[in-house]
């Protein structure tokens, strides 16, 4: 915190605030657990807290830093705890005990692909825990402010969110909660939808509003309370506007016009005109090597003969049909 803000904040009468905004950290302080053959997946997991860029977490969050540790645990494959979780899990956390628990070997499942996304993820979710004084917050509000926080919005999500707004899929953040609890292709598609929901909410109602959210649940607010006090409109209008209203416009069609669908689509044409190129290639090659052949065939005097014989014996059929 810049000493201008501090002095401010002083003045204002805010001494508590300035103080514990002082003693904040502005990247979380993550004490390991892990075995020694995770070793080096530890030090990485320990120069991403220490390095990484924790700013849009604290931003969603409301929060102004990490005032206490937290404690992460890699646990391998063939652990107990790998064994009970589900194999689309790649990590999960427990916001009041302040614990993540990593399974290194699973980083390259949607939407954690990679080891640092999987961090920021989990972190978001014991700052979500925390702004919210660990009252209920939905699921796909959850799942959405940690999948906004550890990953650029790139065409792997536009790809996922339009093949999910497809047919009957889920329409309200009841549904998407739903297809958490089923697994499979469902939680892919919740978390994809979840992450472009909550993206979609702050570009319409401002990107503090996640913030402010979880701030009214911690005063004991129902989420759609917290929802209308935080954005001034429903959380029923709100779903109707973005599943229904916003699905077609803002995916569909700068997903069918960009760049690389153009160019996907070109790929594809030629990849067309290339097979029927050397489909009709084959069928002349063939053509050609039959008529070489049967060239081949008239130049040898064996085969003249054969031809000769051929032809007057089908003359002599053709008189003895006549006399007949």
């Amino acid at each position: 915190m810049t000493l201008f803000v501090r002095a401010l904040l002083v003045s204002l009468g805010l001494t508590g605030l300035a103080a514990s905004w002082t003693m904040a950290r502005p990247s979380p302080d993550l004490l390991i657990e892990a075995p020694q053959n995770l070793a080096a997946v530890a030090d990485e997991v320990r120069v991403i807290g220490n390095s990484g860029d924790f700013s849009g977490a604290l931003l969603m969050t409301g929060l102004m830093g990490f005032s206490s540790p937290i404690r992460v645990v890699l646990a391998p494959k063939d652990s107990p705890m790998a064994r009970q979780t589900p194999a689309w899990v790649s990590g999960f956390a427990v916001g009041e005990s302040r614990t993540i628990v990593l399974f290194p070997d699973r980083v390259s499942r949607y939407p954690d692909d990679s080891l640092r996304t999987l961090v920021h993820h989990e972190v978001a979710h014991v700052l979500i825990a925390e702004a919210a004084r660990e009252r209920p917050v939905p699921r796909w509000f959850n799942e959405g402010v940690a999948t906004v926080v550890a990953r650029e919005w790139g065409i792997e999500d536009r790809a996922r969110y339009a093949a999910a707004v497809v047919g009957r899929g889920p329409r309200t953040g009841e549904a998407l909660d739903q297809g958490f609890a089923e697994g499979g292709r469902r939680v892919t598609r919740s978390y994809a939808l979840s992450g472009a929901f909550v993206r979609w909410l702050r570009v319409e109602y401002g990107e503090f509003m996640t913030a402010r959210i979880l701030e009214l649940l911690g005063r004991d607010m129902s989420f759609e309370e917290a929802f209308v006090r935080a954005t001034g409109d429903t959380l029923e209008r709100a779903e109707y506007r973005f599943f229904v209203r916003e699905a077609l416009w803002h995916t569909w069609v700068p997903f069918l016009t960009s760049t690389g669908v153009l160019w996907a689509a070109i790929t594809a044409l030629a990849i067309v005109a290339i097979r029927h190129r050397r489909t009709k290639s084959a069928a002349m090659k063939k053509r050609w090597e039959a008529e070489e052949e049967l060239e081949e065939l008239h130049s040898r005097p064996e085969s003249r003969q054969i031809l000769d014989f051929t032809r007057s014996k089908s003359l002599e059929d053709v008189d003895d049909d006549v006399v007949n």
